[in-house]
């Protein structure tokens, strides 16, 4: 969770999984959102989410909160509201969403063990903790969407678009002039840098259709974004890194396959991975820029590994191969051709400078 309060308004960003105890800096935990609440003495307020959901019981504690909160409260998916986060969402006196945003709703879900009567008591647990989401969404939708419906949609966890969740009265208004950046790695959807396993849905599968019905990739060049060119200097940014690839003999590894893999297995994996990438940065601009475009395009600190190395050997003045050579010339290339908005030429050294700060500007999403 991140704060990000002004002098007249507030904002603050749920971005990643919500959590009873907060262990890392991207999780939201009640007692922190609390306190980051308390703190805004009441301003007006623009929650930003772009989370997987988590902990039901969190999410309602925030979702209280929120709804006591004196200060109007506009909430914005930038991205992905699944799951918990959904109940988060609903707090909001008004909730847009992007139109390439998603929104999914399903029943609650827990981990038990035990005799025959202990489980029968879970069961009833999880039908009390579902009762209490039907009637968080049945306020927000305002009459739109019946109880039954809900409680349907959640049997079948089901995957909404803008336009769907306008219509069923999840949110308000749909934003035309904010694209989400999204892609899928094998099982990891990653919207605006946020990554979501969609092996532990049910119908995680759902996501692949509904981007694949789009009649672009990304939906990033139909709408013009606030802020110019920032959605083609990210397509040049991703051009680069693969002619790096290119040249170091680095090809695309195929999706791994779906499995079976618990849900514990899986964020603990996902954990891992960004450990490991995080682990390796140096300060250096150009391999932090590659490291945080790893981070949001699901790679591993493995795969990047030759990128980094590339990358750290031809900072020394003598190139030691040939692949370094090749990736020196790919740099000068690009800045020469103008594709980063450098004048064609020959560039000074303020200038490769420049350009290089621009490049990792991009891939940091800057």
């Amino acid at each position: 969770m991140t704060n990000k309060a002004e002098e007249e308004t507030a904002e603050l960003l749920i971005y990643g999984e919500i959590v009873s105890e907060q262990w890392f800096n991207d999780d939201t935990a009640p007692k922190q959102f609390a306190d980051a609440l308390a703190a805004l003495g009441g301003k007006p307020l623009t929650l930003r989410i772009n989370s997987p959901g988590g902990d039901v019981f969190a999410a309602q504690a925030i979702y209280n909160k929120l709804r006591d909160y004196p200060g109007a409260v506009t909430v914005k998916i930038d991205g992905l509201s699944a799951s918990a986060a959904t109940i988060v969402t609903c707090a909001g006196d008004t909730v847009i969403m992007p139109s390439n945003a998603l929104f999914m709703i399903h029943n609650p879900l827990t981990i038990a063990w035990g005799n025959a009567e202990e489980m029968r008591k879970t069961a009833d647990t999880l039908d009390t903790v579902r009762d209490t989401i039907v009637n968080v969404y049945l306020k927000r939708t305002g009459g739109k969407t019946k109880a039954d419906d809900i409680k349907a949609m959640m049997d079948a966890e089901t995957w909404l678009t803008a336009q769907e969740a306008l219509d069923y009265g999840f949110v308000d208004a749909i934003d035309q002039e904010t694209p989400i950046e999204d892609n899928i790695s094998g099982n990891m959807l990653i919207m605006n840098s946020v990554s979501c396993d969609l092996a532990k849905f049910k119908h995680g599968d759902k996501v692949k259709e509904i981007l694949n019905r789009r009649q672009t990739p990304t939906n990033h060049t139909t709408t013009k974004p606030k802020g110019g060119k920032k959605t083609m200097e990210n397509q040049e940014t991703t051009t680069l890194l693969q002619k790096i690839a290119d040249k170091l003999g680095i090809s695309d590894k195929p999706e791994p396959a779906a499995t079976n893999q618990s849900i514990e297995d899986a964020v603990k994996a996902e954990r891992n991975r960004i450990s490991n990438l995080e682990a390796m940065l140096t300060g250096d601009k150009v391999v932090d820029g590659i490291i945080n475009a790893a981070k949001a395009n699901g790679q591993t600190a493995d795969e990047i590994k030759a990128y980094i190395d590339a990358v750290a050997a031809a900072r020394k003045e003598e190139p030691q191969d040939n692949a370094v050579t090749a990736i020196k010339n790919i740099i000068e290339d690009n800045m020469q051709s103008g594709a980063e908005g450098v004048t064609a030429g020959t560039p000074t050294v303020d200038e490769k400078q420049a350009a290089i700060d621009e490049i990792v500007n991009i891939a940091n999403g800057k």
